[in-house]
């Protein structure tokens, strides 16, 4: 099928009388709808505008593109508007559009609707066919001017001579790949110069530039928005690095500027041909960009994990499993299983309530079982892709291998390498270390650090064998490099893991002490600092693992003080503290939508779950991205939690489980003697509730407010949209298109009201935020000034 073919008379219209863009978009649907190319007229527009709002499809020159994938379209096909008036469609050069193409399918066509929309980029990138098009008085002009002619073959005067070579490619590798190709050709034909830009788009690679039209061409422009593969082609060649916007618009002042010897960066690439990294500094000083890269991996293992395991911990409480008692189901299963007189094993445990089965809710029930072995298997890989991901965003595929290592060691899964178990390989390198550093890990801070380790490594052996014969690169590559840098980074995560478990060890032992001093008020506080601290990480691990040593009875273990019965407050403060970040997060989001861009708001639904569940890990794709703001937050509402469980003696029998196992909280006060009554396990359960909920608002409070403070002034940007804006323009839509809403226009007044109000915070919040930058480039200038009057002195 052909571009043409994709046109249809009955939706394309000419000189149409639009005012906006919310307008062309109201107009094209509803006509797509009256002519049954769409089932649904509100779901393909809400499809439309949620294209939008990831990235304007006005790609300047007067010119729009919307284009939509969605089931609610009955077949493919382009719908065409030439507008009387030019309306402003957020476009790349900040001009109103005039020319309106809107491209739509269900998928079923495979991808012919990206074939379509990238023969569509390239045709109207062209002059004349702009001119065409706006001259055009019906479908058969608009056809004929994007019908392709056949092409001269333009000859060079040898094989891989060409004087201009470049590479595009843009994050959706549809429209803003082949535009930049376009105008890139188009800028160099016109300075009489020959050129070849390969195209890395949705349909592959294409125009491939070989190693010949490498080394022999003598202007090389990179214009991308994501990274590009095969970088090795071009190592150590000069080149401009820039993005398919300044290509576009700009392509013939790039030209000049390589000429000219400015702008110019030196790739240098190790890997094959797949490889999508620059070995620079460069990428190591955007620590957001490779924290987000390693986020972005690491999440989906969170929230899927999160909520799967919740999965499992319902199953084991409906089954009633959740009952720390001498007669539940599993207690009497495991009663009859062991040898000796069942009585009296019955009895043993009813005098002592021993939680047999400590540490392991979720996993009785077999059915609970296995949705928790999925549920933990997807968190327990969240660390490792954490730390690949991260040097990934780095070096490439070279760091996947050594930086999935690093965050390996640093969650010690399986106890790799560091187990107190010295059987088989396990626990090999435990046996070097003291009793204190056994199992030691460091989480996620020392993935993060890991990764980072690991990508300096890769950098550092790549240039130390730059100069291998060219025969033996393959084997460099493949091999050399993976093997040392494997070896490298262990030796590493081995070194900082003996510090660490020093540390880790030395709080272990302090709390215990305050714990035997019957200070458990005060314990309770530092436990649930610590749960907020790292959310996961090794200090996290450490107030949870005592918490689970006063479960067991062996925190305090003179049995003649109170601080023996009371030990299990400890595992209650560790437990609500510990729900605290995920429901923070989640309510934060809920609380104050402006500080939080609208994928952050769709990631953090699942923290409801998670937070109810006692899974903290949900909080750390956020912590990692705003580590000041969201931990203090937490922390502030961890000791918070501690401190009210200390205050009722709150004590819980069970270490894991979230709300299921509520009905095991109990407070000393109502009890009769060490055993429970209706009264303690009422206020046990209820005072956690009320506990849980206060102070995960008030984090969020604290959390939001102060997000928000920062967006103002300029010290904290969003990645992305809030998706404030589109939410109101959507509301807008869909008033609009429903004629049975009472009170329409007033409706619609209080809604262009909130968007006008919105547009003015935008505006002067980006006002606010370059003042911000000049304030901090200015303070940057003057401890540079500083520095150079300080060492001026010390020369003399």
């Amino acid at each position: 099928m052909e571009l043409k073919d994709l046109f249809a008379k009955q939706i394309s219209f000419f000189d149409v009388d639009l005012n906006s863009k919310d307008e062309v978009i109201e107009f094209l649907s509803n006509k797509l709808q009256a002519e049954k190319y769409v089932k649904s007229v509100e779901d393909f527009k809400a499809a439309v505008y949620k294209r939008e709002s990831e990235g304007s499809t006005g790609v300047g020159d007067g010119i729009a593109i919307p284009h939509v994938l969605n089931p609610t379209v009955q077949k493919s096909a382009i719908a065409f508007a030439k507008l009387k008036n030019k309306v402003d469609w957020q476009s790349l050069d900040d001009q109103p559009a005039d020319l309106v193409f809107m491209i739509m399918t269900n998928g079923k066509d495979g991808n012919e609707h990206l074939t379509a929309l990238a023969d569509l980029s390239g045709f109207l990138m062209k002059a004349d066919v702009q001119s065409k098009l706006r001259s055009a008085k019906s479908i058969k002009d608009v056809q004929s001017a994007l019908t392709k002619e056949e092409k001269k073959v333009e000859k060079v005067e040898k094989p891989g001579s060409y004087d201009v070579i470049g590479i595009t490619a843009c994050p959706t590798g549809i429209a803003h790949t082949y535009m930049a190709q376009e105008k890139l050709e188009e800028y160099a034909k016109a300075k009489g110069l020959t050129v070849k830009i390969e195209t890395q788009g949705r349909r592959g690679i294409e125009n491939k530039l070989t190693q010949e039209d490498i080394d022999n061409a003598k202007v090389i422009i990179l214009a991308h928005d994501k990274a590009l593969e095969g970088l090795s082609r071009l190592n150590g060649k000069k080149v401009i690095d820039t993005n398919t916007k300044e290509a576009i618009f700009k392509g013939d002042q790039l030209i000049e500027k390589y000429k000219k010897g400015e702008g110019l960066t030196e790739v240098k690439a190790a890997g094959d041909s797949s490889d999508t990294s620059e070995f620079t500094m460069r990428k190591f000083l955007d620590v957001k960009g490779n924290l987000l890269g390693g986020i972005s991996r690491m999440l989906p293992f969170v929230v899927a994990g999160g909520i799967i395991l919740g999965i499992a911990f319902l199953i084991d409480f409906a089954s009633g499993n959740g009952q720390v008692d001498w007669n539940s189901p599993f207690a009497i299963n495991w009663l009859h299983s062991q040898e000796g007189n069942p009585t009296e094993w019955s009895q043993a445990l009813k005098d002592q309530f021993t939680p047999i089965w400590m540490g392991n809710f979720g996993t009785h029930n077999p059915g609970a079982g296995w949705f928790a072995a999925i549920g933990k298997t997807s968190m327990a890989m969240m660390v490792p892709m954490l730390g690949a991901f991260i040097a990934f965003s780095i070096v490439g595929t070279q760091g996947l291998m050594p930086g999935m290592v690093a965050g390996l060691f640093s969650s010690n899964i399986m106890g790799f390498a560091y187990s107190s178990d010295e059987t088989g390989w396990n626990g090999l390198w435990g046996r070097l270390l003291s009793d204190n550093l056994k199992g030691s890990e460091s989480g996620f801070i020392g993935a993060i650090f890991g990764g980072y380790l690991a990508a300096l490594l890769v950098v550092g052996w790549s240039k130390a064998m730059a100069k291998f014969p060219k025969g033996l690169q393959g084997a460099r590559d493949i091999v050399f490099i993976p093997v040392i840098s494997l070896l490298s980074i262990s030796l590493t995560m081995f070194v900082i893991n003996i510090p660490l478990g020093y540390v880790m060890g030395g709080i272990s032992l302090g709390i215990q002490k305050l714990a035997e001093l019957n200070l458990l008020w005060l314990v309770s506080i530092l436990i649930g600092f610590m749960m907020c601290v790292d959310m996961g990480g090794p200090i996290n691990k450490i107030a949870y693992s005592l918490g689970n040593l006063a479960v067991g009875g062996k925190l305090v273990t003179d049995l003649n003080t109170q601080g023996y019965n009371d030990q299990t407050i400890i595992m209650a403060s560790a437990m609500l503290a510990g729900m605290l970040p995920p429901l923070m997060v989640a309510m934060s989001t809920v609380i104050f939508p402006k500080a939080w861009t609208a994928k952050d708001r769709d990631a953090a639904k699942a923290n409801w779950l998670m937070g109810a569940c006692f899974v903290s890990e949900g909080a750390i794709p956020f912590m990692v991205k705003d580590p000041k703001r969201v931990a203090v937050s937490a922390m502030v509402g961890g000791a918070l939690v501690g401190g009210l469980v200390g205050a009722l003696k709150i004590k819980l029998l069970a270490s894991h489980g979230g709300i299921f196992v509520f009905p095991l909280l109990s407070s000393s006060y109502l009890e009769n003697g060490t055993s429970m009554t209706g009264g303690s396990i009422a206020l046990g359960a209820g005072g956690a509730l009320i506990i849980v909920l206060g102070a995960s608002f008030l984090s969020a409070m604290i959390l939001g407010i102060w997000r928000t403070a920062d967006i103002r002034t300029g010290k904290l940007t969003l990645d992305s949209t809030n998706g404030v804006k589109e939410a109101i323009e959507a509301k807008i839509q869909a008033v609009k298109a429903n004629d049975k809403i009472k009170d329409k226009d007033k409706k619609l007044t209080v809604l262009s009201t909130k968007l006008t109000q919105y547009g003015e915070f935008e505006s002067d919040l980006v006002v606010r935020q370059k003042a911000y930058q000049v304030k901090l480039a200015e303070m940057a200038k003057e401890k540079e000034i500083r520095q150079k009057a300080k060492e001026a002195r010390k020369a003399k």
